[in-house]
């Protein structure tokens, strides 16, 4: 990718490192009453003269105008406003036009025809914000997060993503880093140049390293926050038959999302539904009941809710208040272990909550029927998951290769603490400091691979 020898409406060379100009649909496939096809590349501006038959300098920076989209052929396709943003201040850095067309699905496919009929290319998965990136517009921790933002389905995620999106994570990477290659400098001059630069106090170097690794520990945890929130949880509902397990999950989904009755073996399979606790996206299983019997449609009905238990992350183990532990909750509970979160349902039925001693003692009592104690049920989950009040406000999205890095990062400088407190010589803490730096500088997108960028913006939607 060399850069382009264009020169925009003024003279001056064309921000930006790529020759071509792509195109795409930014908004949602379907019907709708507007639709935004983008262009963006050194050649967006007189891709839009060409379909609106207009003279490029008809076109304003920052004000939208009314004109034509015409085909190759010349017809016309639509009458869609046009805006334009200059380089480089646009989303890539580059001359970017956007199209904002009636919201059919033939009138977008073929307004977009027309806009790759006239010069562009069709975008990859990601590729303006890749381009953004490249062209200095954001960080790569900033670009990872503009995914995390589109994909936000609860409040709490939304504001974690925009969190990482306003530069809360890069901030601190950058602070990080820079400490880091200061020392990297120090220790590897001690080392080329002995004679001539004295090896830094260890006792000194050693406590500067611990408050940089603490940072790493703190971002790191910020980040597993936002991953936790970005990833949900898998919480199964379970427990022997008619205890209530199908009514918990319509209480949870404020809706009558499963099918109730006194039936005993009502649930043959499992049931799921996403439903948002504290900010939190949980994916909610109604089971089967967990019962031994002869009838091979309700064993393997049992089969799958033990198989749902196994890979959940939370087992809500369901018991009725009105029988107390009965035969069959201890295999339940125990199939549960640490994930179990045991509830009393039924409890608008009884007077007293049961005493079955150790193995209830942390019991939620409520009722599902009138709504009782959801919202002790719901504190009960979070704080299962260790995740208590308050524990998503500073969140940081982040993707499982960016908490991978920091793991990383943090690893090695701990390292470098031993290191330096050891009595060899420096060398070792040299190398560890400077993989802890790499890894920062990954995050940064400092020192970065094409692989690596087409692994991340391949997760992005086409468009953005």
């Amino acid at each position: 990718m060399s850069s382009p020898p264009d020169l925009d409406r003024g003279g001056n060379p064309v921000t930006g490192v790529f020759t071509d100009s792509i195109a795409a649909v930014a908004t949602a496939p379907g019907v709708g009453a507007i639709a935004v096809v983008r262009i963006s590349g050194p050649q967006a501006l007189q891709i839009a003269a060409r379909l609106s038959g207009r003279p490029a300098g008809r076109f304003t920076p920052r004000r939208a105008t009314l004109a034509p989209v015409l085909s190759a052929a010349g017809e016309r396709v639509d009458e869609a406003l046009y805006t334009y943003f200059a380089a480089p201040a646009s989303y890539t850095g580059e001359d970017v036009v956007e199209i904002s067309c009636h919201g059919g699905i033939a009138t977008v496919r073929e307004v977009l025809q027309a806009a790759l009929s006239a010069g562009a290319r069709s975008a990859g998965p990601g590729e303006f914000t890749r381009r953004a990136f490249l062209n200095g517009k954001l960080d790569l921790a900033q670009a990872e997060a503009v995914n995390q933002l589109i994909r936000a389905r609860t409040r709490t995620q939304l504001i974690a993503a925009r969190h990482t999106l306003s530069g809360a994570l890069s901030r601190r990477l950058e602070e990080i880093w820079e400490h880091l290659t200061a020392i990297s400098a120090a220790i590897e001059a001690s080392i080329d140049f002995p004679e001539d630069v004295d090896e830094p106090d260890r006792t000194e170097l050693a406590a500067a390293l611990d408050r940089l690794y603490q940072s790493v520990e703190q971002v790191l945890e910020l980040a597993r926050r936002g991953r936790l929130l970005s990833q949900g949880v898998r919480l199964a509902i379970v427990g022997r038959p008619n205890v209530g397990k199908s009514s918990l999950l319509n209480l949870l989904a404020g809706r009558p999302r499963a099918i109730v009755s006194d039936i005993p073996g009502t649930t043959r399979d499992f049931l799921e539904e996403t439903v948002e606790i504290g900010g939190l996206p949980v994916l909610a299983i109604d089971t089967a009941g967990i019962r031994e019997t002869g009838d091979p449609v309700e064993q393997e009905g049992t089969r799958r809710a033990l198989e749902a238990l196994e890979h959940a992350d939370i087992g809500l183990v369901v018991l009725d208040a009105t029988q107390g532990v009965a035969e069959g909750d201890l295999e339940v509970l125990q199939a549960a272990g640490e994930r179990a979160v045991t509830v009393w349902n039924k409890m608008d039925l009884v007077a007293v909550v049961p005493d079955a001693g150790e193995l209830t003692a942390n019991a939620v009592s409520i009722s599902a029927l009138t709504g009782q104690g959801l919202e002790d049920l719901q504190q009960a989950i979070l704080s299962r998951l260790g995740a208590g009040a308050g524990y998503f406000e500073e969140a940081l999205s982040a993707s499982a290769h960016q908490v991978s890095l920091l793991e990383q990062a943090g690893q090695a400088l701990a390292g470098a603490v031993a290191s330096v407190q050891s009595p060899h010589a420096l060398d070792l803490a040299a190398v560890q400091i400077q993989t802890a730096r790499s890894r920062i500088g990954e995050l940064l997108g400092k020192d970065v691979t094409e692989s690596l960028l087409d692994a991340i913006f391949g997760a992005f939607c086409i468009g953005k």
